[in-house]
């Protein structure tokens, strides 16, 4: 006869509403115990101290088991069952396969607050390259540094993806091998021993950067919505002004504006949030504007001076839209990115210029900052950044300029 499962029961009872569940998962708990007692080889026993006693296997030891001793049968019983339990625990955790390792891992990302956003975009690239390869199959105690190699070798032939791609892939199985190590599964990543410089001739090349929007376009810009008063167009203006993230923009409140200064605080931002389920799937997308700034560092919070046509558009905004705790408002709400990007877009195509994004405006106003002559340490300063390498990569000349092609003749013309 078929031996029922205790969980078959439990789901019985349920479909049928026999019983209350707790009641239920507290009778299948104390059946595991004691199946658990039942099997456990060693017996238990009182001595003539009236301690109990038992043994447990331990191959370190000559008889390989070792005895524990206790006060009452019950605290045996209780060391019996969790040490079985943690072995049950140790061995399924051997017999893990990548992709199982992997959901363990998104899972105790989640419990300990790894932003969904980034979760999210791990699991794009694990259905994309990992989830149908065959390492995501394999025992995880078993893969080794050529298994490793091979799916890398594999997913960068005919140059089919780009570094970046390559190296957040490389990430990703960081993480899951980071937590294999963690849970005790291995004792350290095979991803340590791979040399990663032969697989970047294997991508493709980097798409070239965006353009920035040139002067002229900046200027015609502002020119063109400089009689518009809508609320959107007070916030591309004021963009083209700053050097701003578009969550700080649509997160500026009024009382970050200090006339008397002459300068505007950056104080929070605004983030694009998701739930994971426990099924791995994410609900639906909502905003949180909060007191933190992207990447979480002090270099964020930061105040940026205002030129005289800051102050001169900021004081209209304030003057037409005195209600509201936000600079930049819509129905009793701060605006939304994707919606300063549509009128961004529709400005461009007025104008008949190529659209480039809210993020272009950033390294716009970073290049121009620079090219105008304002250093790297402090030009870091007001993009919020706390390495200027980041802002290096913000600084995009777009062609050389007359004066430097001038400076080349003199150069090299003898």
């Amino acid at each position: 006869m078929e031996k029922i499962s205790p969980e078959k029961i439990l789901q019985y009872m349920q479909d049928n509403g026999m019983v209350n569940v707790e009641d239920v998962l507290s009778q299948i708990e104390t059946m595991k115990n004691q199946e658990i007692l039942n099997q456990h080889p060693y017996a238990i026993s009182q001595g003539s101290n009236k301690r109990w006693y038992t043994y447990l296997p331990d191959i370190s030891k000559p008889n390989g088991r070792r005895q524990i001793a206790k006060s009452s049968k019950e605290k045996v019983e209780k060391e019996v069952i969790q040490y079985y339990r943690q072995r049950e625990k140790e061995e399924t955790q051997k017999k893990l396969c990548l992709k199982e390792l992997y959901i363990c891992w998104m899972h105790w990302r989640k419990e300990n607050g790894t932003d969904a956003k980034t979760i999210q975009e791990n699991q794009n690239e694990w259905k994309r390259f990992l989830e149908n390869h065959p390492l995501s199959n394999k025992n995880v105690v078993d893969l080794e540094m050529s298994d490793i190699e091979s799916f890398f070798l594999d997913i960068t032939v005919n140059h089919s993806i780009t570094y970046k791609r390559m190296t957040n892939v490389k990430s990703l199985l960081n993480g899951v091998f980071k937590h294999a190590v963690r849970l005790k599964l291995i004792e350290h990543s095979p991803m340590t021993e791979l040399d990663y410089k032969q697989f970047r001739i294997r991508c493709k090349p980097t798409n070239p950067p965006k353009k920035n929007y040139t002067e002229e376009e900046r200027r015609k810009i502002i020119t063109y919505l400089d009689n518009k008063t809508d609320i959107y167009s007070f916030s591309i203006q004021l963009a083209f002004f700053l050097c701003l993230r578009i969550g700080e923009i649509i997160s500026l409140k009024k009382e970050d504006v200090d006339f008397q200064l002459n300068r505007i605080y950056i104080r929070r931002s605004c983030r694009r949030r998701q739930e994971m389920n426990d099924d791995l799937t994410f609900g639906k997308r909502y905003l949180d504007i909060e007191e933190r700034i992207k990447g979480n560092q002090r270099e964020g919070f930061r105040f940026i001076p205002l030129t005289p046509q800051a102050q001169k558009l900021l004081k209209k905004i304030l003057e037409l839209y005195p209600e509201g705790e936000y600079l930049f408002m819509r129905y009793g709400k701060p605006i939304l990115a994707d919606t300063f990007n549509r009128h961004l877009k529709q400005v461009c195509k007025e104008l008949e210029i190529e659209y480039r994004s809210s993020h272009q405006i950033r390294f716009t106003m970073a290049t121009m900052f620079y090219d105008g002559g304002i250093k790297v340490n402090e030009l870091s300063n007001f993009l919020g950044h706390s390495d200027t390498k980041t802002t290096f990569h913000y600084i995009r000349q777009q062609q050389a300029t007359e004066k430097t092609a001038n400076l080349m003749k003199d150069i090299l013309d003898v």
